[in-house]
């Protein structure tokens, strides 16, 4: 019995290290075929994209090409989802200078988090710039229980992979650039209002620098190498979302202090009740009390492209 089980284990560990390797390897493979570099290269007319929009999913839902071309006449190539921190930003504006060209303004989407949002290795692997899988802090015997996280990232993007091509509506923003031009956001919102509780956890926002604060001082040296313009944007949260970030207002501060000095940098907070109703639910995608993100949808969109659309205009032209 003692051989026997012996035997049992080295088997469960022999498999368990080549499951591992296996989804580390086709992790990689899907980050392969993301084919970042030639999606921008096959891009028409690349000369009348004046604005590139970064961010995370907050921006995803907040900014849209379609609103910006149609209100200023201008194309603008929108690289924002989950995921896609700091760190990101600066590595996909260095690959989106040399292969599409400077844009004349660069608007980037402002979170809470900003600081402390990790950009995932999923997407970082297209800058083949990524870490290796990373040493589980636990004495875990097993790798895919080890790296469970990361491996159950691998399979749902597999089964979304498979639902694309079988199941999914032709129309795919995240994965198609000329779908993501003509994306508006979510038409109907899961915000279910409800009175603030008596209690709930408020969230302290990550100081500076965190966990990539120093790609946002690369990302600007950068653009003021270039001559870009940086328009940083913080949409609208939902009311108990706002609550919940209880140190927006000192974020604030912190954020105009650390830009301050910086050529041809601008920063425009809109999470503010007087100029936009961040009570109205219909408005917003997401959001609750407890919770430190929330996102617009696309009726919370249009009403927030009357804010932002205005001032792009003045930061396009200004000199």
């Amino acid at each position: 019995m003692a051989a026997a089980l012996a035997v049992l284990i080295a088997c469960l560990l022999a498999f368990d290290r080549a499951a591992s390797a296996g989804l580390d390897r086709l992790s990689r493979w899907l980050d392969r075929e993301s084919q970042l570099r030639e999606r921008l290269a096959a891009l028409p007319d690349k000369a009348a994209y004046k604005v590139l929009v970064l961010g995370t999913s907050r921006t995803y839902e907040s900014i849209h090409p379609a609103a910006i071309e149609r209100e200023l006449g201008v194309k603008a190539y929108k690289e924002a989802s989950k995921g896609k921190g700091l760190r990101y930003s600066y590595e996909f504006y260095r690959l989106y200078r040399e292969i599409v060209g400077k844009p004349k303004v660069l608007v980037y989407g402002i979170d809470y988090f900003i600081f402390g949002l990790p950009s995932e290795d999923a997407v970082m692997r297209q800058f083949d710039t990524a870490p290796q899988r990373r040493t589980s802090p636990h004495a875990v015997p097993l790798e895919t229980l080890a790296h469970k996280a990361e491996n159950d990232r691998v399979i749902v993007r597999i089964l979304e992979r498979v639902q694309r091509r079988f199941f999914a509506a032709e129309f795919d923003p995240e994965h198609n650039q000329a779908d993501m031009a003509a994306y508006t956001g979510p038409a109907v919102s899961r915000v279910i209002p409800r009175p603030e509780p008596a209690r709930y956890q408020r969230v302290e926002y990550a100081r500076f620098p965190s966990l990539e604060g120093e790609f946002l001082v690369k990302l600007l040296q950068a653009c003021a190498a270039d001559g870009v313009r940086v328009m940083f944007v913080y949409p609208p949260d939902y009311e108990a979302t706002r609550r919940t970030n209880f140190e927006h207002e000192a974020f604030v501060g912190d954020f105009r202090r650390l830009i301050a000095g910086t050529p041809n940098t601008f920063f425009f907070d809109y999470d503010d009740p007087a100029r936009f109703p961040v009570a109205d639910a219909a408005l917003f995608w997401d959001g609750d009390w407890g919770s430190s993100n929330s996102h617009l949808s696309r009726r919370g969109a249009e009403v927030f492209g009357r804010l932002y659309i205005p001032d792009l205009r003045r930061v396009l032209s200004s000199q």
